[in-house]
């Protein structure tokens, strides 16, 4: 009885922080039921070791729960199985999860130590007699089948699924194991859909078409870089200023409604998506599941027409598996972590300063290769989650009301980061590598999560609530040295449209590959982001809405905002679009799980 009233009160506080909608008081029933029939199966049984059993099942289902509200605090989602892959990524991100568990969630286990000791010190027992102790299971899992199937009858079993601690987890393990996940068969790619983003692919005359023609090509991945943070004000402060000179630059083009487009490898899907115009993998990160794959994406291409290409990251070169993964990207070289000297450590690893002070004798040496212009990837370190960078690299004046929280701490970050940008530059100004380069740059992914106690404080610095197409949108400038051609472009795009678009700038027609996104210098349809993490399939941003699938897998649940009235729209306008996307989403899929480009397809 006791484990079953700590379990009902875990399962109210769960159901609240992953934000059960729909069906509430059902899912915390047969949550409840389910724990009822394992506890009274370990008490039927005539082992002497009862309550240890019951204990360990306790223990288990309390640390699930941690990591399910854990999980679903970033990512909005709950886990899959597959997740438990990068448990060796844990120690690496340390820091952002003690950031993301507080006493919240740690209450799901705060009270194992008390409950131990209790068992053992009373000698517990259930308060059932031996009759009731041997009917028990049956009458409490009838009651789960009549409950289960009266849900399934009124349409509410999905809700449960989607969203109930162990249904859910039970069908992604089955789902995973009998391996709909990765089934193929039902896509449909026909020939028209192929000749479709063929020609997406295809070189275009257009607004910057060939102003990069034979320059080198530098683009930079800023970790955590939002947009709101581009030409703003706090408190009298710039908190970019040398990126707002970048983006204000008359040989500067800023696209202003630019997302991002992350799967299971959040920074390294967000390089990978840029690279070769690919929805990421949902399933494992797609630099460890397809790192065999056949690829054409901008590595490649550019080394086509005679560049070389390398990659940039202070960081360790085995994480998110990139050391493999870069070599069938196209990258010739990897420059990590065990190639740079640094004594100080802010967070995550290397200082900025220092990376990129050192990256420019790297490019020095790159540029010296041979007569042909070169690519570099820079991937920066420093703005990583949980920003908390020592006070003797605190610049900005903070708010009360953010001190000490994520907020405070990321424009302190962001702000060192920058800092660095700028002096970047300058040195390639100094070592002539400046005028003859073209420079990209964007951010990988949110800083504030939605989820998060700071998005309520958010509204004072956006000056309206705080939703998905603010946490998801991340800055993307161009940078042409010498060109006049400063614009802000309102188009809205993401991560999968940068191929695309910096391909035209290039100047060099990509006739190998299959891309999804768009030119954003010369698109004129409407085009839409659709994401798959953080708001689920199916949920898309364009440019007047923000829609969002809702999270118990029934579309009259869903949600529709206007994004300029932030007015609630009817979903059931959406369905036919939300299709769709799905459709582009499964034929994406269909491309890397059958390594569509091997042979050139």
């Amino acid at each position: 009885m006791l484990l079953t009233i700590l379990l009902i009160l875990k399962f109210i506080w769960f159901s609240h922080l992953i934000n059960v909608e729909y069906n509430r008081i059902p899912i915390i029933l047969i949550s409840t039921l389910i724990s009822m029939f394992i506890l009274t199966l370990i008490y039927r049984s005539d082992s002497q070791k009862k309550n240890r059993n019951a204990l360990i099942f306790y223990i288990s289902i309390s640390i699930i729960m941690l990591i399910d509200a854990a999980y679903y605090s970033h990512f909005n989602s709950l886990p899959n199985i597959l997740v438990i892959k990068q448990i060796k990524q844990l120690p690496a991100v340390v820091d952002s999860i003690r950031k993301i568990i507080g006493l919240k969630i740690l209450a799901f286990v705060l009270d194992i130590p008390l409950v131990i000791y209790y068992i053992n010190r009373y000698d517990y027992k259930p308060i059932l007699n031996d009759r009731l102790r041997r009917l028990a299971p049956t009458i409490v899992g009838v009651l789960i089948f009549i409950i289960m199937l009266s849900l399934n009858r009124k349409g509410g079993f999905l809700s449960v699924k989607a969203q109930e601690l162990y249904t859910y987890h039970a069908a992604d393990i089955v789902e995973t194991i009998i391996g709909k996940r990765v089934a193929v068969e039902e896509v449909e790619l026909t020939e028209a859909d192929i000749e479709d983003l063929k020609s997406r692919a295809r070189l275009k005359e257009g607004k910057l078409t060939g102003l990069g023609r034979g320059k080198n090509l530098i683009v930079i991945q800023v970790e955590a870089l939002q947009n709101f943070v581009i030409n703003l004000k706090y408190m009298g402060q710039e908190v970019t200023p040398n990126l707002n000179r970048l983006v204000n630059h008359n040989s500067s083009v800023y696209y202003n409604n630019y997302f991002q487009l992350l799967g299971r490898g959040n920074t390294s899907d967000a390089e990978f998506v840029t690279h070769n115009s690919l929805y990421p993998s949902m399933e494992e990160p797609t630099y460890e599941q397809y790192q065999d794959n056949t690829f054409y994406g901008l590595p490649w291409l550019l080394r086509d027409n005679g560049y070389t290409a390398w990659a940039f990251h202070g960081y360790k070169k085995d994480f998110w598996n990139r050391e493999k993964a870069y070599i069938n990207q196209g990258f010739q070289r990897f420059i990590s972590e065990e190639d740079y000297e640094f004594d100080e450590v802010i967070g995550f690893g290397i200082r900025d300063e220092d990376f990129f002070d050192q990256t420019i004798d790297y490019l020095k040496e790159l540029d010296q290769v041979d007569e042909n212009p070169f690519y570099a990837f820079i991937i920066t370190l420093t703005s990583h989650t949980p920003f908390e960078m020592p006070e003797d690299y605190h610049e900005l004046d903070i708010r009360e009301e953010h001190m000490d929280n994520m907020i405070g701490d990321y424009l302190q970050a962001i702000h060192y980061t920058d800092k660095q940008i700028g002096k970047f530059i300058d040195n390639l100004k100094k070592e002539g590598l400046y005028e003859d380069t073209v420079i990209a740059l964007y951010g990988d992914h949110f800083a504030i999560s939605t989820t998060q106690e700071e998005a309520g404080l958010m509204k004072d610095i956006i000056g309206e609530e705080y939703d998905f197409d603010h946490m998801m949108n991340v800055p993307l400038v161009i940078h042409i040295p010498g060109e006049d051609i400063n614009e802000t472009i309102t188009t809205v795009g993401s991560q999968l449209d940068f191929y695309p678009t910096i391909m035209n700038i290039m100047g060099y027609d990509n006739t190998k590959g299959l891309v999804f996104g768009r030119d954003l210098t010369n698109y004129k349809g409407r085009n839409v982001v659709a994401s798959q993490t953080y708001m689920l399939k199916g949920s898309f941003i364009d440019e007047d809405v923000v829609f969002e699938i809702s999270r118990d897998g029934i579309f009259e649940h869903s949600r529709a905002i206007d994004r300029h009235t932030r007015k609630p729209l009817d979903v059931e306008q959406f369905r036919k679009k939300s299709e769709a996307i799905t459709k582009e989403i499964d034929m994406s899929n269909y491309i890397l799980k059958t390594d569509f480009l091997k042979g050139g397809k």
